[in-house]
């Protein structure tokens, strides 16, 4: 029987009252706000006391979200909207009563400001409430953009991909009373129907001191400023400029290798909109010397490990390629390192093709590279496409396919389908996903069944998160360009948290919120030799953040693992085939994140397999006040102390940046491993000219290549130096 359409069907059945009863709970009203048109250009100061600032859409204050919806706050919050023919203009006017305390870590683009006094703007330009930009910048000017994903992939930070870049500037001055800033977003880098006079809108900013959101819409502990759902409106945007089509990047590098002497090369982007809400992407002769070095791991177990994408070809529209609901990297289908990296190995990109679009109705990406031969590899063409449908307001239907192989050698086609149902007013204000999908592989496939099925909900809250998933995925199974680190398993996965926060008068006043979590995870054999029980864990991890930003964790772990056959974990020693079950413990801290000095330290101990293994975790983080100087630094030891052997595993990094404006920095990385030999350094160089424009120089000696097996990592001897420029003539 086949169960794919049984298992949609039966989602489409479950999400058809619930929708109704959403609909029926729903808010009658949301806040709207105007962005009044002017003539001619606002000068960016960071200080909004020019007279036409008189004439613009007014938030007078944002409310507290957290962790007192409603309450008092000292941080007053104005917020002013303006607009011409193709610039959407906001100040912030950010109130604060110790401006000596305000937080800043990075002035890095898209660099994390989770941390950060800052403003978050969403944009929901289509009225979705599933697709949104995202613009934030926090009080020492940094700026990170990105674009909210209707499936959150793994990469995404907050189900933000950050690696979306629009054309926009900020201004931020500080002030005996706090600190303001002045953004200008150029409305012809987004994508918006055309016509459209609203859309949705958000506003929060986060105070880290005092761990305090504020908010513009959505004035609850289960909301979020990146959850669309609960967004308002800005209306009066008739007319904006949506650009004229095309924008073309051009680029030269130059590389000096050791023993391979001096090279250059020059390729080429263009990207034309076809309309406001369809976009092709062209790439020739594509080189990703400018992309971040990859960081490594250690993996002591015996599946290979998830590195995420760093190449900004890829990265553009990657949102649009996520599938299902929070699945993490059990099934990415889409893996975009699977084209041009085989086993470490870069292989030559010669042409690509990207389409993008997104609506009301839903979202297309569709992707075609011809990739080059090399040692690794035969010359291919590689194909991934995706595609969604917005049924109503809450359900959206998806289908995905891929084909090809990294290597260019057999055949491999894989298709999926998938229906992910969300809401924020379950129960009244509470939110829900609940998830479907199925998948079947095609051509040279391993022995087996080549399907895979699964479903589960997400109850997403701040008193009480709960995720249940089911998934099945078939020996036969094998997604030729995606992620896939176990098939033929049956895979159970449940987890609680319960996540209460004391009375501020009581015996734990000085806690902010307890975390009380649960989880279990089951991995059967599936197929018509499945071998039993392959993998179970379970965990008990009470943690707790004081009202300070001390977060003080602890773990009870549970393990069985049954490995088929041997394999090998580090320095030679091997773990033989059997059945294993061993428990351990961790403890852990970390300090307030928003001081500029953090240390975090866990520890993990027990049995490991048929031995005993300790792993200790040294991260420390410091900063300059003002941002402008990082430096960070990991030590991480893995020692295993088993009858076939003893081993230590070693895994240290330094990593510095320096920004002398938020448009020019150098950032540093050095890695050291005891199973690489020597060290490997990074070092970059990036200057952003005109906001668009981009100069890197790139050193590299030593440089780690990961691969996404169990193998070792492949290392490039010697020095390399890359000075590439890549500059935008758009239109």
């Amino acid at each position: 029987m086949n169960k794919t359409p049984c298992l949609l069907g039966l989602l489409l059945l479950i999400t058809a009252p619930l929708a109704n009863a959403a609909a029926e709970t729903a808010p009658t009203t949301t806040p709207q706000i105007s962005a009044p048109r002017i003539a001619g250009n606002l000068v960016l100061d960071g200080v909004p006391d020019e007279p036409v600032w008189q004439q613009a859409g007014r938030i007078d204050d944002l409310s507290q979200q957290s962790p007192h919806p409603g309450g008092p706050t000292p941080y007053h919050t104005r917020v002013l909207l303006l607009r011409d023919s193709y610039l959407l203009y906001v100040a912030i006017v950010a109130e604060d009563p110790d401006p000596s305390r305000v937080a800043t870590h990075t002035l890095v683009r898209d660099a994390d400001q989770s941390n950060d006094d800052g403003v978050t703007l969403v944009f929901d330009t289509f009225g979705t409430r599933r697709v949104a930009y995202v613009f934030q910048v926090n009080a020492a000017g940094a700026m990170a953009d990105g674009l909210i994903a209707p499936t959150p992939d793994v990469s995404f930070s907050n189900g933000v991909d950050y690696n979306w870049d629009g054309i926009w500037q900020a201004v931020v001055r500080r002030n005996p009373g706090g600190w303001t800033a002045e953004l200008a977003i150029d409305t012809r880098s987004l994508q918006f129907a055309s016509g459209g006079a609203d859309w949705g809108f958000n506003v929060s900013r986060y105070v880290p001191r005092d761990l305090l959101t504020l908010a513009w819409s959505g004035i609850s502990l289960d909301s979020s400023v990146l959850n669309p759902n609960r967004e308002g409106s800005l209306t009066g945007l008739q007319g904006m400029e949506q650009g004229k089509g095309f924008d073309f990047q051009p680029y030269g590098i130059a590389r000096q290798q050791t023993d391979s002497g001096d090279t250059s090369k020059a390729g080429f982007d263009l990207k034309y909109d076809f309309d406001p809400s369809l976009a092709g992407l062209l790439t020739y002769h594509t080189d990703f010397a400018e992309a971040d070095a990859d960081q490594q791991q250690i993996n002591t177990g015996r599946f290979p490990l998830f590195f995420p994408e760093k190449r900004q070809f890829f990265q553009q529209g990657s949102n649009l390629f996520s599938f299902g609901d929070n699945m993490g990297t059990n099934l990415i289908p889409f893996y975009s390192r699977q084209i041009g990296l085989v086993d470490g190995e870069q292989v030559p990109l010669d042409e690509g093709v990207k389409l993008i679009g997104q609506s009301e109705q839903g979202s297309l990406a569709l992707l075609d590279t011809q990739m080059g031969g090399s040692a690794v590899s035969n010359a291919s063409n590689l194909f991934a496409g995706r595609g969604t449908y917005n049924l109503d307001p809450n359900l959206q239907l998806g289908a995905i396919a891929t084909h090809g192989t990294p290597t260019g050698s057999g055949d491999n086609t894989f298709i999926g389908a998938d229906a992910v149902w969300k809401t924020s007013t379950f129960d009244g204000d509470k939110n829900l996903h609940l998830f479907a999908w199925a998948v079947h592989s095609g051509g040279d496939v391993p022995a087996g069944s080549p399907n895979g099925y699964g479903a589960g909900f997400l109850y997403p809250n701040d008193l009480w998160y709960a995720y249940w998933q089911s998934y099945n995925f078939g020996d036969g199974l094998d997604p030729g360009l995606g992620f896939l680190p176990r098939s033929g398993i049956r895979r159970n996965f449940a987890e609680v948290t319960y996540k209460p926060r004391p009375a501020s008068d009581g015996a734990f006043g000085w806690v902010s919120q307890f975390f009380i979590d649960g989880s279990f995870v089951n991995y059967d054999g599936y197929g018509p030799n499945d071998g039993g029980k392959q993998t179970l864990m379970w965990d008990f991890a009470p943690s707790l953040t004081t009202l300070g930003g001390w977060n003080w964790n602890s773990q009870y772990i549970y393990n069985f693992d049954a490995p088929p056959q041997p394999f090998t974990v580090a320095n030679g020693v091997t773990i033989p085939a059997g059945r294993y079950t061993w428990r351990q413990r961790q403890f852990g801290f970390t300090s307030p994140r928003s001081q500029s000095l953090v240390v975090s330290l866990t520890d993990t101990w027990g049995a490991y397999y048929s031995g005993t293994q300790q792993h200790p975790f040294l991260q420390v983080n410091w900063n300059l006040p003002s941002g402008d100087l990082q430096l960070n630094a990991t030590h991480e030891l893995f020692f295993g102390y088993l009858p076939q052997g003893d081993f230590v595993t070693r895994l240290s990094t330094l990593g510095g940046t320096y920004s002398f404006t938020p448009d020019l920095y150098v950032s540093a990385l050095a890695q050291y491993s005891n199973e690489v030999p020597g060290v490997s350094f990074n070092l970059r160089l990036r200057w952003i000219v005109d906001q668009a424009s981009n100069i890197y120089v790139v050193w590299n000696r030593g440089l780690v290549t990961e691969n996404t097996g169990l193998g070792q990592p492949i290392v490039s001897q010697g020095n390399e130096v890359i000075l590439k420029i890549q500059w935008d003539l758009r239109n």
